[in-house]
């Protein structure tokens, strides 16, 4: 049987060899999207561009606008005469926040009087409004700050009582988008290179008949099963410290955690991953069938419930059940604890439990369809 299986894996090995494209797919091709996704896939939003009408033109007014684009998050665009001329400007999309300070703005903070700028913001991008919204009331109660401390030091005044809020950011201090979604990356690019390859390697044989050749031959299932999936692990594996290299040497994201977890964890959610492009290649009978149910069947609903982009707790309760029967949901978990959290198996005990117990029904479940006469 051990040398059964040999042959099986120097078979398709070798298939893999002869395939002069294969190679770019499998090693090059990942490490481009992590690339790519890692630089472009990015929350944080700097240089908002922004349309001014100034109507006090005043010292104080300077110096507000002076805090608002000192910042570093907003970018002065676009001088409006008046404020109908935001709207064509933002309409176009040359900026997506107007600001005007109105008529008496320096004059009424002179006096002690409360004033008001408004703020228009495209809400068509919310990531943009969000942030451009938040940003700008960060930026004018520091302002307004400001000038109460100088006029109680005008008027002798030490301090008020109040309350110093003092935070704290554990784990992404500078609350960077890539720390968080370079690790998640990983899951990502293990669940399209081994679900779909393994998939599209049974499924090809089936094309070209030469599954067919297996039946007439001695060799049994086990075999069978393990020449065609061990290959697949192997890369899956290799694929994993390539991308840990890149995230930690090019992102620079720290890896806080042991490695043998994030060894242990990978090997887990790949038998997870080559069983269900197992259980693909049994209900395909083509390539582009099999492709299309790992796209839309298995990939679109991995992506969209486990956690990767949107957080599992702001989905509706019945989403959220969904989530824990996606096994890429406790791998994110992984993956970002032990990167950004360095967290031990007494914490990721439930997370390795769950990725065993979906790996095991899904291959169990793959096994039993899988006929070598398919």
């Amino acid at each position: 049987m051990r040398k059964m299986l040999a042959q099986m894996i120097r078979k398709e090995l070798m298939q893999l060899r002869r395939d002069k494209k294969m190679f770019p797919i499998l090693f090059v091709a990942p490490i481009v999207q992590l690339i790519v996704l890692g630089y472009a896939a990015n929350f944080d939003i700097a240089d908002i561009p922004v349309a001014v009408c100034d109507h006090d033109k005043s010292e104080e007014s300077a110096d507000y606008l002076g805090h608002f684009f000192g910042s570093g998050y907003f970018t002065r665009t676009v001088e409006a005469a008046a404020d109908r001329d935001i709207d064509p400007a933002m309409d176009r999309g040359i900026v997506q926040v107007g600001l005007v300070v109105p008529n008496g703005f320096g004059e009424k903070i002179r006096r002690g009087e409360a004033t008001a700028v408004q703020l228009l913001i495209n809400g068509s991008d919310t990531n943009y409004a969000s942030n451009g919204f938040t940003y700008a009331v960060q930026i004018t109660a520091r302002y307004s700050a400001a000038i109460l401390v100088e006029r109680m030091a005008t008027l002798g005044i030490a301090s008020i009582p109040g309350v110093d809020l003092r935070q704290r950011v554990w784990y992404n201090p500078e609350l960077l988008t890539r720390h968080f979604m370079v690790p998640a990356l990983l899951g990502l690019i293990l669940m399209i290179i081994t679900i779909m390859l393994t998939a599209m390697a049974i499924v090809r044989e089936k094309e070209s008949g030469t599954i067919e050749m297996l039946v007439v031959t001695p060799i049994r299932k086990l075999p069978v099963l393990a020449g065609k999936l061990l290959p697949f692990l192997f890369i899956g594996l290799i694929e994993v410290l390539l991308v840990t290299l890149v995230a930690i040497n090019l992102f620079g994201i720290p890896f806080k955690g042991q490695g043998w977890l994030l060894f242990v964890g990978s090997l887990l959610f790949l038998f997870n991953t080559l069983g269900l492009g197992l259980l693909v290649s049994t209900i395909s009978q083509t390539q582009q069938q099999a492709m299309m149910t790992v796209m839309f069947v298995i990939m679109m609903p991995f992506i969209y419930l486990s956690g990767f982009v949107f957080p599992i707790d702001s989905m509706p309760e019945m989403f959220q059940y969904l989530s824990k029967g996606i096994s890429l949901t406790y791998y994110l978990e992984i993956v970002r604890s032990l990167f950004l959290k360095g967290s031990g198996i007494e914490v990721l005990y439930d997370d390795f439990i769950a990725l065993t117990i979906l790996g095991v029904v899904t291959f169990a479940i793959s096994v039993v369809r899988f006929r070598k006469y398919i």
